[in-house]
Formats: structure tokens, sequence, C-alpha cells
């Protein structure tokens, strides 16, 4: 059974309803014209004639002016069963300092202005952003007495890193093609390929990636992820699509169609944000899927998304040898655990747990020791230099004190704890060059690959 087969019958039998977040704005029509499908998976969307107008298009009266759509009917709720394979843990919906790599994407259908979310992605050319298929592309439409014609593209692409309440602190970037998977464009609800890319132009001689930086991609994750951020800008009440909004948890499975769902309230307005499995710093990690679709008539709510695979190299060739276009200036995983043993003072001892780490995922540490003691945390990328302070970690009453650190650095490095002169033996930690999914079954592993962010 194929997956929108799958997808349909679930939601005609009330098993689970799934809804795309969608674009905020007029819903296109299947027959409304808009900008037509010059070939399967990719379209030119602006000129070098046209660039600097579609900046001035989009003012902060009509970027204010795009509001929700209206959602179709709620349907039934997740069954108690359903849920029972794994449990989510408590997402944050919050207005924590935003990623200047995110943004809200504008853009207009044939019906009119809408917008959804994206992300920056680092390339050799520094100009691509990453969102959803369905803010690009109606995606193939239903026509009468069954069957689907191919969708259409929409236009007046503008990213804006960071939006905030009509403020661009990073300025605004026109999009000048999108690409798209053929599959999304000819197919009907073809949600495992709702991804696209969209080729920025520069602004005022600068790219985008030099201006806020670029996320890698994480490819061939299982569905099943721990410590994952998305990003979005929900747009329909109680959100006004004016400030970004995050969710942190874990994925799971909800149903067999591979999607991954995380416990967050966002709605419209959020498609096409960036699910992050690890964070290099505060503004760069590694994109593993961009949001899809939204659970409805349920509470809490899940946002919905298919985690990205090696397909997505495709589209990353196709947008790497887009004609460039010149634009009009217009004025968690669990790392090893140091345990210095209680009362040790001669001589702390330590204990690990796991030693390889993925880049932008936490090396989680715990020390254990004399209650209320100071213990001094070491760290060498090599077994022949110096050993480094790192912090003075000071255990609780119960001799615990805990250290968390996203691993950016790639390779070895070894740690220990110290008390007084005293040091314990030291643990080696390995970071890989890629993040590492939850699951670290050898099979699972060779399918994971990354491309490389811009820090």
């Amino acid at each position: 059974m194929t997956r929108t087969r799958t997808r349909w019958l679930a939601a005609l039998s009330g098993a689970l309803l799934v809804l795309p977040v969608g674009l905020v704005g007029p819903r296109a029509a299947a027959t409304d014209p808009g900008v037509p499908t010059p070939g399967p998976g990719t379209a030119e969307v602006a000129t070098a004639a046209d660039a600097g107008a579609v900046r001035s298009y989009w003012t902060p009266r009509r970027m204010e002016a795009a509001v929700p759509l209206d959602l179709d009917q709620d349907g039934d709720p997740i069954p108690a069963d359903d849920r029972s394979g794994g449990r989510v843990a408590a997402p944050r919906s919050t207005t924590l300092a935003t990623p200047r790599t995110a943004g809200k994407l504008f853009f207009t259908t044939a019906s009119g202005d809408a917008v959804c979310s994206a992300a920056s992605v680092n390339t050799p050319e520094k100009n691509v952003v990453i969102t959803a298929g369905h803010c690009v592309n109606t995606g193939g439409q239903r026509v009468l007495l069954g069957g689907c014609t191919a969708g259409r593209y929409f236009s007046n692409f503008l990213f804006v890193p960071r939006y905030d309440r009509g403020r661009a602190p990073f300025g605004s970037w026109v999009g000048t093609h999108v690409v798209t998977h053929p599959e999304w464009v000819n197919r009907c609800d073809d949600y495992a390929h709702d991804q696209a890319l969209l080729v920025v132009a520069p602004r005022n001689g600068r790219r985008l990636v030099d201006v806020v930086g670029g996320n890698g991609l994480a490819m061939g994750f299982p569905v099943q992820q721990r410590d994952l951020v998305v990003w979005g800008w929900p747009a329909r009440s109680p959100y006004d699509g004016e400030t970004a909004r995050r969710c942190a948890g874990r994925t799971t499975a909800l149903d067999p169609t591979g999607d991954a769902f995380l416990q967050c309230p966002m709605n419209e307005g959020a498609s096409g944000g960036p699910w992050f499995v690890g964070m290099v710093n505060k503004n760069v990690g590694y994109i593993w899927a961009v949001t899809s679709r939204r659970t409805v008539n349920r509470t809490p709510a899940y946002l919905v998304a298919t985690p990205l695979d090696a397909s997505v190299r495709d589209l990353l060739s196709t947008a790497r040898a887009a004609r460039p276009v010149a634009v009009r200036t217009n004025a968690g995983t669990s790392g090893p655990v140091l345990t210095p043993r209680a009362g040790a003072v001669r001589r702390p001892a330590l204990r690990k747990q796991r030693t390889l780490v993925g880049r932008g995922q936490p090396i989680r540490l715990r020390a254990r020791g004399p209650a209320r003691t100071a213990l001094v945390l070491e760290v060498r990328h090599s077994p022949k230099k110096r050993w480094v302070k790192v912090a003075t970690l000071r255990t609780d009453a119960s001799g615990v004190a805990r250290w968390d650190r996203r691993a950016v650095r790639t390779g070895d490095r070894w740690y220990r704890v110290r008390i007084k002169q005293r040091a314990s033996l030291p643990a080696r930690v390995r970071v890989a060059s890629c993040p590492l999914p939850h699951q670290r079954a050898s099979a699972v592993l060779r399918a994971t690959s990354c491309t490389k962010p811009s820090a």
C-alpha cells in the first residue's frame, strides 16, 4: 500500500487526521491560475528585472496582513493505544532567542499572499533555504472523477531571517528559483516528499549564508529522536505570526507511514520550520526535518514531519545548479558519566556509559563525590597535551554535579575530574562529524549522513 493511500484510509477511518500546518493566507483552489509548472520539480520564480519589485511588494502592511486559513473539519483524536508505543517529552512553546538562520517566508498564491517558515542551508553557493513543499507548490491537485493534475508554483518569495514584528534585522532575501520533489508536484497528498528548497539572490553584494550562517542537513535518521528543537512562526490564534516560537522534546511514531510526531501546539504559519537534531552554536545546527502538518481536535496537539532522506541531495544538486540571478538593489544522546566516589578525596574514580556523541548534540557529564564539594572538570584533545580547566562543578547535597555542553569540535577528547591534587582516570569521548541517531544499531548508523553547516 502506498503512503498516499494509507494516509487517505487513515483519515476516512478516523484513526488519525493530520492536516497541513499549511499556508497562512488565502487557500489556492485546484483550478486557480498560478505560476505554470515548467517541468517536474523545478521552477524559476524571479528574474533580474523583477527581484527588486518583489522586495518592494512586501511592505510591512502586506506582511502583517497575512492571516491564518480556516481549518478543515476536525478529525477524531488519536486513540490511546496509538500513544502507548512511546511518550513524548513535555515541550516548550516559547519566545526564546531565535536562531538567525531561521525565518519567515512570504509568497503569493493564486488567491493572495501567504506565509510559511524556513531556514538557511549551507552550500558552496551560500544561497539556499529549506521549507515545506506545500509552501512553494500546491502539490498534485485532485480532479473530478479521480486522478491528479500537476501542482502549480507560487511566486513573490521573500525570506526574512529572524523576522520579528515587521523587523528584518538581517535583511530580506528574494527567491529566484524553487526546487521540489517531482513526487510532490505530480502526486496527490504525497507528504513523504513535502520538502522544498528556495534559491535566493544576493543582497547588496552579500550572500545569505555569509550574513546569517547556514545549517547542515541530517538525513536517513529513524523517526524516533530525542533532544529535538523546532522553530516556526505560527499565526492562528492564540499566535499572531509576528514572533517566532519554539518547541523542544522527542519524537515518536504514531502511525505506520514513517512520519515523526512531536508534541507541540504550533499551528498555521509554522509549516516549513526547521526541526534541529543538533546545534553547533546558537544560530547554526543540523536540520532533521521541516514542519509539514499537525494533528487536530485533540489535546495535546502534535506537529508532524517526515525525516529527511537521501533524496534531499537531489534537491541540493538542482538548487546548486540554478543559474544565479542578479538583484537590483532597492535602496541526545547520553554522554559519559563522571563518577568520583563519595568521599574519594584521595583519588576520584570515573565511570562512563557512552563515548560516541554526534556533532551539535549534548555531551552530558555527571560527577558524584562528597556533598557540596568543588570538583574541577578538565579536558584535553590529545593524550600528550596538557589538561585545560573547563569548569568547576559543585556537588549538591546528594553528592551529584552535572555538566552539559554541545559538542562542536569533532574528534577525540579526554575528560577527568579532580579534587584538590587528586585526579580521576581519563574518559575518552569521540565526537562524530554528523549528529547521531538515538538508535545506535550498526545498520541505522550506516544509513545516516549529513551535510556540513557553515560553523
